[in-house]
């Protein structure tokens, strides 16, 4: 109950600070190549490529720059439903959302240390899961090599239905739909008007299209303040996911049991 509060909470004052300020509206494109394996029965790692791209006002998702990034990470199973999760240091490059073509600037990178608690319930008639990561970020903002930093923390509540009988008997077709939301604060945004960042609503499927190899695809809907706390970007997305399991263990399996 206290973790619905919390989303509705957080919710409300992001459709506050939407409806206060001026709006501009984006086309964007999401891609993620996701590479993972298991290590034992407890440890996991992963490595999320990923590359977005923007319309800045052309019409076209592809046309600008949005955001690349490499980042590893390392899982850590507590139990059946709640896993730890550590990214040590991931290397990102972000462009703001663009208006035109002519507001085109260099992305700023940065470097992020990442943790992450995820917790699923296995209900009745979906999933449920809830999520709270903790970044630290330190980024190049002024283009001078000074990385200002700060604290980003981020609360993503999920729900999942697996369907069977779609497309397999075997592979459930799974439909879901999550929102998250994120607060900023330390020196790189101590002058910004409000701690809220961003909000994200995503709805979308998921499919085990070959053994080990799952694709997902959704809408995705982000609101994000900007640094004058007087306008608001509004971006609807298009988010394809691609994720290789057991990359390397797959092989192994094959060689034991020929």
């Amino acid at each position: 109950m206290k973790k619905r509060l919390l989303l509705a909470c957080l919710t409300l004052l992001s459709a506050t600070l939407y409806a206060q300020n001026k709006e501009y509206t984006h086309g964007v494109f999401w891609g993620r190549l996701i590479l993972a394996d298991t290590i034992n029965s407890k440890f996991k790692w992963e490595l999320y490529l990923q590359k977005r791209t923007q319309s800045a006002g052309t019409g076209n998702v592809f046309a600008e720059p949005h955001f690349l990034s490499v980042w590893p990470w390392l899982n850590y199973k507590l139990n059946s439903n709640t896993k730890i999760s550590v990214s040590p240091v991931g290397y990102f490059v972000s462009e703001v959302f663009f208006n035109s073509v002519d507001d085109v600037k260099p992305g700023v990178k940065e470097w992020r240390s990442s943790i992450r608690l995820e917790n699923e319930q296995k209900l009745s008639w979906f999933n449920y899961s809830n999520r709270y990561s903790v970044e630290y970020r330190l980024r190049d903002l002024a283009y001078n090599g000074n990385y200002q930093p700060n604290w980003r923390v981020r609360y993503q509540a999920k729900i999942e239905k697996p369907l069977r009988n779609v497309f397999s008997k075997d592979k459930p077709l799974s439909v879901f739909v999550s929102e998250e939301v994120f607060i900023q604060f330390g020196k790189a945004v101590a002058s910004n008007p409000n701690i809220f960042d961003q909000n994200r609503v995503n709805i979308g499927a998921g499919y085990e299209i070959f053994k080990n190899i799952r694709f997902s695809a959704s809408y995705l809907n982000i609101i994000q303040e900007r640094v004058s706390g007087k306008e608001i970007d509004n971006a609807n997305a298009l988010w394809v996911v691609l994720d290789f399991e057991n990359v390397f263990s797959q092989f192994k399996k094959r060689k034991i049991r020929q």
